[in-house]
């Protein structure tokens, strides 16, 4: 269940960039993880940046963002996060979806950033879950997938599925998985001037 203590450390996690990717709800997930793991001083989280093919994702701000491999060559995740983008049809591609099943199926955690939560639904992985997803694709989301339980909350955690309304949410996200993994002992004082 995503929140509960990790089976080893560090935590590996796999953030997916698709086209078009949402940069600050990415940049806000890894920060908060990254400031854990140096105010514990201690490794608790490790992360690795993941393209379908391998090549470097376009931000939607234009920034090109270097992957560190490919679907194919992740192994042994134990969370794995789609980062939504600005055109989340963009991240319907037949073999991201197969990936992200085949990887629920081994029991890894799923969940994601901002309109990440279209890209679960077109998989089937929301269905029996609550989720949440950014405000303009609210309604959309809603007729497009009326069985599913969706919210206008911050972040939703429903067992082994999570997700975010985007931007600083996923930092809200971050900080609440931290707090339930290591019992609120990170301490984020010590990197308050990062």
């Amino acid at each position: 269940m995503f929140g509960s203590a990790p089976r080893a450390l560090p935590q590996r996690l796999g953030f997916i960039l698709v086209p078009q990717v949402t940069q600050i709800a990415l940049v806000g997930a890894v920060e908060a993880l990254r400031l854990a793991n140096r105010s514990s001083g201690q490794a608790l989280y490790s992360w690795t940046l993941l393209s379908i093919d391998g090549n470097p994702v376009r931000a939607s701000n234009g920034a090109e963002i270097v992957a560190d491999g490919s679907l194919e060559a992740a192994s042994g995740l134990d969370v794995v996060v789609v980062c939504g983008g600005e055109d989340p049809a963009l991240a319907h591609d037949r073999r991201l979806l197969a990936w992200l099943r085949a990887q629920s199926r081994r029991g890894s955690d799923i969940g994601s950033l901002c309109t990440g939560s279209l890209t679960l639904a077109k998989a089937g992985l929301l269905d029996g879950y609550r989720c949440t997803i950014h405000w303009e694709n609210l309604a959309g989301f809603v007729e497009a997938y009326p069985e599913i339980d969706v919210s206008t909350e911050l972040y939703e955690i429903d067992r082994s599925r999570f997700t975010c309304a985007g931007g600083t949410a996923a930092i809200d996200l971050m900080l609440n998985l931290i707090g339930q993994q290591h019992d609120h002992s990170c301490s984020f004082s010590a990197c308050a001037d990062d």
